[in-house]
């Protein structure tokens, strides 16, 4: 059961953060719009890095987060309670975080690996 809620607070989040390749964007002018994907956006983990790194989504959106690394990361959205581990090659999916992550501006992090960082922006 907590893992389903991580995944809706994933999902949440992810849509609702705003996150910049490897780091943070102020302002998240280079940052991908994920909430025009429809019911599911998708993230890939590849060569350390979130991609895209920077990115809006909407809490009312599933998320997929794929893992193609040989390593395992998390997606961990600081000040929320999203942080999922997902194994090398694994691809992790999750319902809806509406309710779960408010919506705002959200520092995306592996936990293993916290060079790996980006901005999350969670839309209503």
């Amino acid at each position: 059961m907590l893992a389903r809620r991580l995944l809706v607070v994933l999902a949440l989040a992810s849509l609702a953060l705003t996150a910049c390749g490897g780091g943070s964007s102020e302002g998240g002018e280079d940052c991908d719009d994920l909430s025009k994907q429809g019911d599911t956006f998708s993230v890939t983990i590849e060569n350390f890095e979130f991609a895209p790194s920077c990115f809006t989504a909407s809490a009312s959106q599933s998320i997929r987060v794929h893992n193609a690394d040989d390593a395992v990361h998390s997606f961990t959205l600081q000040g929320t309670e999203i942080d999922v581990d997902i194994a090398a090659g694994e691809t992790f999916e999750g319902e809806a975080i509406s309710g779960v992550v408010e919506p705002g501006t959200y520092t995306l992090i592996c936990t293993y690996h916290p060079e790996m960082k980006g901005d999350v922006t969670v839309v209503a």
